[in-house]
């Protein structure tokens, strides 16, 4: 009997069913089981059941088979008659290739499998047996049928995207392995095969032990498995593979292994990245800070933070139950007017499409700054995102500015500047005379309600830069909420600051102000200023390159790692991890947690086992103490505990990531302290600037009247009385003085304040200075006690006379209600000692440490009762320390103070 066809096997299955029979009652049958008869030529293709898929009507015949189609029926019902068939069907349905043949007729049934290794059947080939007529030919013809089968065979297995492969169940040694080896690694099959431990060999060393021990368990088990592992390929590479396996047994013990390697090297690295992508994620979600809370359309908590947790105070219990209605109630009882908070959520949970920003404020006085925005997938909304933010810091800050603002307005009211009030439309809303004054316009360019622009087009003239000024004008219309602070130059020399600012109602800007000042005579302190600022920039400079460098170093700390199981005993362990336990991974590896870190033990093993026992991880977890490897040294983490899970899903054991946090505690506590120097030296700086401003005009306002009422009286003929010009010269003098000290400081702070040293007789330069200062003693009894002998100091005259002077001066200043100023010129040992005591307001205790620096005032001498710009003793203290002397003070508040200085006198 020769070999049937089966091209078109699937087709032909259904054409050969007569139609009575041809009904769902035949079951249906592998695609690759009748691919591969197709392919074969099989005579008979059966499934792993025995049940007939396909046979040749000639095979029916033989068998005596007459009843209905024979396909879907039991093989021995309808081979029955065929002994030496059955016999080699049963062999081959255990998986073993076999042959059954009679005096003429020989079959060989091969057992057929699935891409994954699953048993699929067996195909049988028919050819006459040797010994009949033709025996050479038929010989010929079955060999060429055979090796055509074994060719369509190979072919097969080697079109499956993987690894086929057979070896021996005792010694791992290959017996086939298919052609794809070569493509994926790079080793041809014939080394494969030729190599008793090929295998155990070019397994990953990592991979090496775990991946025999659990084919070699399984194997005696007899028990068909897959493991996933990495192999090194020919080019050093390594591949991920899946190893699907199964067990041949023979006589009760495994005699094969048989199996496909599918290459899983991208999905590996899909799955690594993606793992990576989570980590960071969670990371940034419990970095920020925001609390987040992420809920899905059934009103079911997905994700949260801890930062949500401690804005509400909700306990780690309630949060479990990812009940976002529990959580809701919770909430409420925290709210002063709950009702309306609670319907404003309704409102936004209805509303899919909707993001909302709200304000909530809470009963323990914490403002919350509410945002809402539905969560995406794609196109199709899945849930919603809540983020909470405490601004209650803000918030008082945002009325303190709108009160500061408040009172700034009120000042301009009540200053000599010139002010125009302009609304968002562009139309005048008011202004006051002094500014009509310094532009020079007519009344009916300042009318109410008319176009500012009118305005400025009448005034633009005035200005050497006309286009520039009205451009920036313009500027300022457009970005309506910000602040300007600029100058403008006339063409008659004169010099205006102007300050622009936004009018406001409650938070809406209804219009701006401009507020215009002469400063053509404070040029000199403007520069000052400039200076002032330049400082400050760089100070702001070297405070962000400090932090750029803290970040730098931060970036690239070590991360501790480790896999315990579940008996808690580190099965791995990287350096990191070690060195912190003051040990080498070698070492820790087969050690217990609390064998290898007892410090730590009591702490983090309950952490671990609520993770084994509950399979949830725990992530960011701080934690402060010392380490053998630093002992005596406070260190800061943060842990993470994670469940290591099979495939299956089951726990054996916890992954433990530690980051150093050490150093980045340590940065936090050193930008807090730049900033805090930050802040004090701006807040110098804006002191310095409000002393200075009301120091330099409160000369200027008198010296101006006095100037103009002379002008008047020459105009007017009138005599010019002695008292005014000396009245005015004093304001000049004040001004002056005012000047000295500004240039002075300036010296001072470079080290350049210029003393000429030579001999002189001290007391005198004392007697001296006192006798010119009593004439200003009107309401004050000034006492001097000399001392009975010459003092001769190597000293700058001048430079004493103005330290004296100034004290005086301050003595002077700071008892308003009168009373003795008294001074005394004593010698201890070797130096010149003289004291200055009033009865004054005196100095806080707390000061008095501080009123030696440069712009300090305390904060019991108001500007407006006590003039000056914080300098005076600072220059004092300077030009005390270049004669070799110290200056001090002792003060009662409320009873007044003693200044006191030493001078070396001369032997």
């Amino acid at each position: 009997m020769g070999t049937a066809s089966m091209h078109g096997h699937g087709a032909a299955q259904d054409a050969s069913l007569p139609a009575e029979t041809a009904h769902t009652a035949v079951p249906p049958f592998p695609g690759m089981l009748l691919h591969v008869g197709s392919c074969l030529h099989a005579t008979l293709v059966v499934d792993s059941q025995k049940r007939i898929a396909w046979v040749d009507d000639a095979l029916t015949l033989a068998s005596g088979w007459n009843g209905n189609p024979p396909e879907g029926r039991c093989a021995r019902e309808v081979l029955g008659t065929l002994p030496w068939l059955m016999e080699a069907l049963d062999t081959a349905l255990t998986g073993k290739a076999a042959v059954g043949s009679t005096d003429r007729v020989k079959a060989f049934v091969l057992p057929v499998f699935g891409e994954e290794g699953q048993f699929l059947g067996a195909c049988a080939c028919m050819s006459t047996s040797e010994g009949s007529k033709g025996e050479p030919a038929l010989r010929e013809a079955l060999a060429r049928e055979l090796t055509r089968t074994q060719r369509q065979y190979e072919e097969l297995i080697d079109a499956i995207d993987g690894i086929v492969w057979e070896a021996d169940a005792s010694t791992f040694r290959f017996t086939f392995v298919s052609r794809q080896a070569e493509r994926l690694l790079g080793y041809p099959p014939e080394q494969w095969r030729r190599e008793p431990d090929f295998w155990v060999k070019h397994l990953h060393p990592e991979d090496r032990e775990w991946a025999c021990s659990f084919c070699l368990k399984a194997t005696h088990e007899g028990r068909p498995h897959q493991l996933e592992y990495r192999m090194v390929a020919a080019d050093g590479s390594t591949v991920w593979l899946r190893d699907i396996v199964t067990v041949l047994v023979e006589d009760g013990r495994p005699a094969r292994l048989r199996g496909i390697m599918v290459d899983i090297t991208e999905q590996r690295r899909a799955q690594q990245q993606l793992e990576r992508t989570v980590s960071l994620l969670r990371t940034t979600l419990e970095a920020t800070a925001d609390g987040v809370l992420v809920t899905n359309l059934d009103r079911r908590i997905t994700a949260y933070n801890r930062k949500f947790q401690e804005l509400w105070h909700i306990p780690d219990e309630l949060m479990a139950h990812r009940d976002d209605g529990r959580t809701l109630a919770f909430v409420l009882d925290q709210l002063p007017h709950p009702e309306p908070f609670y319907a404003r959520v309704q409102e936004i949970c209805e509303a899919l499409e909707e993001e909302s920003l709200d304000i909530l404020e809470l009963r323990d006085g914490r403002i919350l700054e509410r945002y809402s925005c539905p969560q995406r997938q794609g196109d199709t909304i899945i849930g919603r995102i809540w983020s909470f933010r405490d601004v209650t810091a803000e918030h008082r800050a945002r009325e303190h500015l709108e009160h500061t603002l408040s009172l700034l307005r009120a000042t301009f009211d009540s200053i000599a500047d010139g002010v125009i009030v302009v609304s968002q439309d562009q139309r005048i809303t008011t202004s006051n005379k002094r500014f009509q004054k310094l532009w020079g316009l007519p009344d009916d360019v300042l009318l109410e309600n008319l176009d500012v622009m009118k305005a400025v087009t009448a005034a633009a003239p005035l200005l050497k830069d006309p286009e520039q000024f009205v451009t920036r004008l313009r500027e300022m219309f457009v970005v309506s909420d910000q602040e300007y602070v600029d100058t403008v130059e006339f063409r008659d020399g004169r010099i205006l600051e102007h300050t622009s600012l936004p009018q406001r109602l409650g938070n809406t800007i209804i219009g701006r102000i401009w507020s215009y000042r002469d400063v053509t005579q404070e040029r000199l302190a403007k520069a000052e200023q400039e200076r002032l600022l330049v400082a400050e920039q760089s100070a702001r400079e070297r405070l962000e390159e400090s932090l750029a460098l803290l970040d730098t170093f931060l970036n690239n700390a070590p991360i501790g790692m480790g896999f315990l199981n579940r008996d808690l005993r580190y099965l791995r362990v990287n350096d990191a991890l070690a060195a912190l336990h003051g040990k080498n991974r070698e070492e820790e590896v087969g050690q217990t947690l609390r064998e290898s870190t007892p410090q730590v033990a009591s702490v983090v093993e309950p952490l671990m086992r609520r993770v084994l026992e509950t399979g949830e991880p725990i992530i960011g977890l701080d934690l402060r103490g010392e380490v053998p490897a630093t002992p005596g040294a406070l260190r800061s983490w943060r842990v993470s505990y994670y469940p290591v899970r099979t495939p299956r899903g089951g726990i054996v054991g916890v992954g433990a990531v530690v980051v150093e946090l050490t150093a980045e505690r340590q940065a936090q506590e050193e930008r807090e302290r730049l900033l805090r120097e930050a802040h004090e030296a701006i807040q110098v700086r804006d002191d310095f600037l409000s002393v200075a401003s009301h120091e330099l005009k409160t000369p200027l306002t008198p010296l101006k009247l006095l100037l103009q009422t002379l002008k008047l009286r020459c105009a007017s003929g009138q005599p010019l009385p002695p008292r005014l010009a000396e009245k005015a010269l004093t304001q000049v003098d004040r001004l002056s003085g005012l000047i000295s000290d500004l240039l002075d400081a300036s010296l001072v702070e470079a080290g350049q304040l210029p003393v000429e040293c030579e001999p002189m007789p001290f007391r005198e330069l004392v007697r001296e200075v006192v006798a010119n200062f009593r004439p200003a003693c009107i309401h004050h009894t000034l006492e001097y006690e000399e001392h009975t002998e010459e003092l001769v100091i190597q000293g700058d005259r001048e430079r004493l006379a103005q330290v004296l002077m100034n004290l005086l001066e301050n003595a002077l200043k700071y008892s308003p209600q009168g009373g003795p100023i008294h001074v005394a010129l004593t010698q201890t040992r070797n130096e010149a000692l003289v004291s200055i005591s009033d009865s004054g307001i005196g100095i806080p205790e707390d000061e008095q440490a501080h009123l030696f620096e440069r712009f300090f005032r305390a904060r019991n001498a108001p500007i407006s009762g006590f003039g000056g710009l914080g300098l005076g003793l600072y220059i004092c203290r300077d030009i005390i320390e270049r004669h070799g002397g110290r200056i001090w003070v002792e003060s009662e508040l409320g009873r007044g103070s003693t200044f006191r200085f030493t001078l070396p006198v001369r032997a």
